[in-house]
């Protein structure tokens, strides 16, 4: 069994994945409650975007340095504005097109949306070649433990992502507006409500997050892999099948639950290497678990009664 101060490390590389997790899962969470649709694009757009913006930045944006000199800082909102539109664009042209088809339908224009997306990164950027995107990164220690900004970053910006959403959703008025379209579409619509536009801005606000995320998911990863990138979303669902796709906070504390055992796993070695090898079933497993209890008892309607 690892030391705590070996594994405190790995712990706090954790909790960064899980935070981008928790972001990710947020952006689902909130779009599915909007508009119906499971975003399994996520991960293909952001992927889309850093790609986009390397090859803008001609070649690596890595900088060794804490600062950002010249013109190269725009690479960085460059990010978050490719995904926005990414995803605005699907939201406004084609999104509408399934708008009355069952979620297997919508859920299929996702996984087509991802596919070819990844097929133009496979037709655009060589594979066999190395790309980084990397925010200006700095290190410091805490309590012996190396910390870097950008760890800090991702656990201040999950948790105050999900903090501003949750406050947006029950304070303004999109916010009322998106709750009534999740809770009786056609009643909102009835009374008033411009359902279109409310969910053009849900669809844009997923984008800005899918941005957020992959602005720094780039600095835990070795290189911009179009695969891990782009099926990254996957891993992320767990803590939303954990909410049942329902609750911001409960998918950010199942997120960061997750990263932190995924990397707890990590140091094992000897008789415990296969719990370093197979670290990344975690999510998988979880979300394997989550099902099962949520349809412990299953409830049968006959003659008009619920009947478990």
């Amino acid at each position: 069994m690892p030391s705590l101060s070996t594994l405190l490390p790995f712990i706090i590389q954790g909790l960064a994945f899980g935070a981008m997790y928790a972001v990710t899962g947020t952006g689902i969470v909130v779009l599915y409650r909007t508009t119906g649709v499971v975003n399994l694009a996520f991960g293909a757009i952001g992927a889309m975007a850093t790609h986009l913006v390397w090859s803008f930045m001609g070649g690596s944006i890595a900088v060794p340095e804490p600062h950002v000199s010249g013109w190269k800082i725009i690479a960085y909102p460059g990010v978050v504005l490719v995904s926005a539109l990414i995803t605005l664009a699907y939201g406004w042209f084609l999104a509408p097109k399934l708008d009355r088809r069952d979620p297997l339908a919508k859920s299929l224009g996702m996984i087509a949306l991802a596919l070819f997306l990844m097929g133009l990164m496979k037709q655009g950027w060589d594979t066999s070649k190395p790309r980084s995107l990397h925010f200006p990164n700095q290190t410091f220690r805490v309590g012996g433990t190396v910390v870097t900004t950008t760890q800090v970053i991702a656990l201040v910006f999950a948790l105050a992502v999900v903090v501003g959403i949750s406050q947006f959703l029950q304070r303004s008025a999109t916010g009322t507006a998106m709750r009534a379209i999740a809770n009786n579409r056609e009643t909102a619509a009835l009374l008033g409500v411009p359902v279109r536009k409310i969910e053009a801005m849900a669809w844009f606000g997923s984008g800005l997050l899918c941005g957020f995320v992959f602005l720094l998911l780039p600095s835990f990863v070795k290189s911009l892999d179009q695969v891990t990138l782009t099926w990254f979303v996957i891993p992320a669902l767990a803590g939303v099948i954990v909410a049942r796709f329902q609750s911001l906070w409960t998918t950010f504390f199942a997120s960061m639950s997750i990263g932190i055992l995924e990397s707890f796993f990590t140091p094992f070695s000897g008789n415990l290497q296969f719990l370093a090898s197979y670290r990344r079933l975690v999510p998988m497993i979880v979300s394997v678990l989550a099902i099962l209890w949520i349809s412990r008892r299953r409830t049968v309607v006959l003659a008009g009664r619920e009947m478990s």
